[in-house]
C-alpha cells in the first residue's frame, strides 16, 4: 500500500523479486500476474495505470547521440497528448529542466553525462505526463553516496507535490534509508517480510531479538537478515502487530470501494488520463524519423568511411575489367562484370545492416512497453532512411565502375550497371533486415545466411546452366536475389547488341549476337520486367516479415 505524498522503498537480498514487483504493479510485466492494482479504492486496468504511472528503470538506455533538451523533446512529442501544442510541451520540459537541475547540461549529448545526470533525465522523461504514481528501480544503484543521496531527495521533493513515489533499492547507506516513509521487506520468491514505517521495521527486528548494533547501517543488517533467516522472519511478521494494522487498512479500503465512497474522487482526479489522445502512427514516424536523422548527423565519421570503403571497393571491382569489348573474347568479361557488380551490392547491403536491430532493441523494447510508438512506425522509420541510403551508395559505386571500365560510354550504358543493381540493393537490405530482426545477435543472423547465399548464388547463372536444372529444383531460382539482378542486368547489357564480330580463331566458338548470350546463360529475353518484379516483391515480403518479428518481439520479449 503507498499513499499520496508519501517515498516508499521495497528493500531484499538479490532475487527477492523486487524488480518483478515493481513491473508487475506498473503493469509493465509480461508474464501472468494474478491479484488486482486499486488506486483510491477503484479497480486499474492495464492501460490506465501505464497512463497514470512512470516507471524510471535501473539502467538508463537511450540514443547518446541527443541532447538532454532533445531527447525530452522527443519523448514529450511521442508521450503528452497530441492536443497539447508544441509551446506547451516547450514551457513543460523547460520547467523539468530547471526543476530537476538540468539547466547547466540541456545541450549536453547524453553520452556526455555523469550517472547522476542521466538518473534525473529519466526521471524527466517519465515526469513529462505529470504522472501520480512514479515507480523507480533502484534508483540509487551505480551512483556515489552524494549523488544517491541528492537522487532520492528529489524523489523526496516530487512527494510534497502530492505524488506516491515507491522505489526499490537494494542495502541503501544509513542516511538514504531514513529518507523514506515506509518500506516493504521481501524474501526470496517474493514472500512478504515486513510493512509498515521506516523507523518500525528496526523494533520489529528487535522483537524478534534481531538488534542491530550501534553505529551499524539498518537497512544493511535487515537486509542480512532476510538472507539468513527468510522463513522466521516471514512466519513472525504474519502474527505482529504491523501486519495486523496492514490488513486493517485493506479492509478499509475494500469496504470504501464497496460502499462507492471513493469512485468519485478518483473519476474527477484522475479524468485528464482516461481521455489522453496518443499521438498518430505518422506523428510517431514523423519523430522516429526525425530522431534518426539527428543520430546519422551527429556520426558522420561512420557514413563518410561507409562511402569511402565502397568507393574504394568499386574501383577494386572495376580495374580488372579496364578496356574490356564486346567481342567473343569480351563476353565471359562482361559477365564477370556484371556477375561481380549485382554480388557485390547484394552482399554490401545485406550484411550492412543485419546488426540494425539486435543494436537498438534493448532500447526499442523499453520505449514501446513504456507506450512511446508502436512497430510499425518505428520499422518504416529504418526503412525510408536505409532506401535512399542504399541508391546513394550504389550510384556512387556503378559510377565509379562506368568511369573506370569505360564500357557503354554515356547516360544509357551507365543505366545498364545502376537500374538492376539499384534494385538488387534495396531488395538485399529488406533482406538483412529481416535476418537482423529474427534474431537476437549478429552472429546468429549470419550463421543462418551463409547456406541461404550459397544456394541463391548457385542458382544466379553463372555457376549453373538454368536451363539444365532439374524441374524438382527450378523453384529455388525464383528465390534468389542474384538470379534476379544477373538476369535483369544480363538482359539490359545485351539485348541491344545485334553483332558480335567472331574470333578469328576457328576453335573459338562464335555467339554472333547478344541474344545469343542470353540463350548460352539460360537466360530469358523478355524477362527484364519480371526480374525487377521479382526483386520488388521480395523487397516487401522481406520487409513485412522483419516487421512481423519485430511486432512479435515487443509482445513477448520480457523488458524487465
Amino acid at each position: 500500500m503507498v499513499r499520496s505524498g508519501t517515498l516508499s522503498a521495497i528493500m531484499g537480498p538479490s532475487g527477492a523479486g523486487k524488480t518483478t514487483l515493481l513491473a508487475a504493479v506498473s503493469q509493465k510485466s509480461s508474464g501472468e500476474i494474478s491479484g488486482e492494482i486499486h488506486m483510491n479504492g477503484h479497480p486499474v486496468d492495464k492501460e490506465l495505470m501505464k497512463k497514470m504511472s512512470g516507471f524510471v528503470p535501473q539502467q538508463d538506455l537511450a540514443f547518446e547521440s541527443l541532447t538532454v533538451r532533445e531527447h525530452l523533446q522527443f519523448m514529450a512529442s511521442l508521450k503528452m497528448d497530441r492536443r497539447v501544442s508544441a509551446i506547451q510541451q516547450m514551457r513543460v520540459i523547460s520547467g523539468l529542466i530547471q526543476d530537476l537541475g538540468l539547466l547547466m547540461c540541456s545541450k549536453t549529448r547524453l553520452s556526455s553525462l555523469s550517472g547522476g545526470e542521466r538518473r534525473r533525465v529519466s526521471l524527466a522523461v517519465q515526469l513529462l505526463t505529470d504522472p501520480p504514481v512514479l515507480i523507480c528501480d533502484e534508483p540509487t544503484t551505480g551512483l556515489d553516496s552524494s549523488t544517491a543521496a541528492s537522487v532520492i531527495n528529489l524523489l523526496r521533493q516530487l512527494t510534497a507535490k502530492g505524488k506516491a513515489v515507491l522505489c526499490s533499492l537494494h542495502q541503501p547507506a544509513s542516511g538514504i534509508f531514513e529518507m523514506f516513509d515506509t518500506v516493504t521487506l521481501l524474501v526470496p520468491v517474493g514472500r512478504l517480510a515486513y510493512f509498515g514505517n521506516v523507523n518500525g521495521a528496526k523494533q520489529h527486528f528487535a522483537s524478534m531479538n534481531l538488534v542491530c548494533p550501534p553505529a551499524y547501517n539498518t537497512a544493511e543488517y535487515v537486509v542480512t537478515q532476510l538472507n539468513t533467516k527468510p522463513d522466521e522472519i516471514t512466519e513472525k511478521f504474519i502474527s505482529s502487530i504491523p501486519f495486523i494494522k496492514l490488513n486493517k487498512e485493506i479492509e478499509h479500503v475494500k469496504l470504501s470501494e464497496n460502499n462507492n465512497q471513493l469512485i468519485f474522487g478518483i473519476e474527477e482526479k484522475f479524468l485528464k488520463f482516461y481521455s489522453v489522445q496518443p499521438p498518430t502512427k505518422l506523428m510517431q514516424l514523423k519523430w522516429l524519423l526525425w530522431r534518426s536523422i539527428l543520430e546519422l548527423y551527429r556520426n558522420p565519421q561512420k557514413t563518410f568511411l561507409s562511402l569511402v570503403m565502397y568507393i574504394f571497393t568499386a574501383f577494386l571491382v572495376a580495374i580488372p575489367y579496364i578496356g574490356v569489348k564486346l567481342d567473343q573474347e569480351g563476353i565471359q568479361n562482361v559477365q564477370g562484370l556484371n556477375y561481380s557488380v549485382v554480388t557485390e551490392t547484394i552482399f554490401t547491403h545485406a550484411y550492412a545492416v543485419v546488426h540494425t536491430f539486435p543494436l537498438e532493441i534493448p532500447i526499442l523494447l523499453r520505449e514501446m512497453n513504456d507506450g512511446v510508438y508502436q512497430p510499425a512506425p518505428y520499422y518504416l522509420s529504418k526503412v525510408f532512411l536505409l532506401v535512399p541510403r542504399v541508391i546513394l551508395e550504389t550510384l556512387l559505386f556503378c559510377l565509379v565502375i562506368h568511369w573506370t571500365v569505360g564500357i557503354n560510354v554515356g547516360p544509357k550504358g551507365f543505366l545498364i550497371f545502376f537500374i538492376p543493381a539499384m534494385v538488387s540493393g534495396i531488395s538485399s537490405s529488406a533482406y538483412g533486415c529481416c535476418l537482423s530482426a529474427m534474431f537476437e545477435n549478429v552472429s546468429t543472423a549470419s550463421l543462418l545466411s551463409v547456406p541461404v547465399d550459397f544456394i541463391s548464388y548457385c542458382f544466379s547463372g553463372i555457376f549453373l546452366q538454368l536451363s539444365s536444372v532439374p524441374v524438382y529444383l527450378v523453384w529455388l531460382k525464383y528465390i534468389s536475389r542474384f538470379y534476379y539482378g544477373l538476369e535483369a542486368m544480363t538482359i539490359m547489357q545485351w539485348i541491344n547488341v545485334k553483332n558480335i564480330p567472331c574470333s578469328s580463331n576457328p576453335n573459338i566458338p562464335c555467339i554472333s549476337s547478344g541474344e545469343g548470350v542470353l540463350v548460352k546463360y539460360g537466360y530469358n529475353p523478355n524477362n527484364l520486367f519480371f526480374d525487377m518484379s521479382g526483386l520488388l516483391i521480395i523487397f516487401f515480403l522481406l520487409h513485412f516479415i522483419g516487421y512481423l518479428f519485430i511486432k512479435r518481439r515487443t509482445q513477448k520479449q520480457s523488458v524487465y
